[in-house]
């Protein structure tokens, strides 16, 4: 608690860890028919905003029933939208490429995230575990404007 946990410990991860998964779970499902709604690349913005928003609040949060309630809302907006990132990263590529691009962008991402334990251990050891966090907020923030970087491609033909 003194580094900026809430003193949570790894026997009780699966409480605080559950009610995450519930909340990713409907994202998941509900994410499709949100984007469908208001556009893909809107939600995509909007559920990284409000990830950068609440990743940064749980990680100033002290109380352990506070990080419990807020559990869905980060699994819901955390996760939900990689439901529709298969089909919208897919649209960016021609046809002949599509399968080795989006097992490219796939790979180096899952790649690249093997390093997160490191580094958020690194941060979390200099500057709290509410730094680390930060510096995860921040990142979700930056998809959230890097996502209109891309062109749209929402009901163009596809070469």
């Amino acid at each position: 608690m003194e580094k900026g946990g809430a003193g949570l410990s790894i026997v009780k991860a699966p409480l605080w860890t559950i009610p995450m998964m519930i909340g990713a779970f409907f994202g998941y499902v509900s994410f499709g028919f949100i984007a469908d709604r208001f556009g893909r690349r809107p939600t995509f913005c909007f559920y990284l905003l409000v990830s950068a928003v609440l990743v940064w609040i749980f990680g100033s949060v002290r109380h352990s029933g506070t990080l419990m309630l807020l559990g869905p809302f980060l699994g819901f907006f955390g996760s939900g939208y990689f439901s529709a990132f298969g089909a919208f990263i897919s649209e960016l590529f021609p046809t002949q490429a599509r399968g080795s691009a989006v097992g490219f962008c796939y790979n180096t991402g899952r790649m690249l995230s093997a390093f997160a334990p490191t580094i958020i251990g690194a941060l979390s050891i200099s500057f709290g575990l509410g730094g680390a966090l930060t510096f995860l907020a921040l990142a979700f923030a930056a998809g959230a404007v890097s996502i209109f970087l891309l062109p749209e491609t929402c009901g163009t033909e596809l070469a």
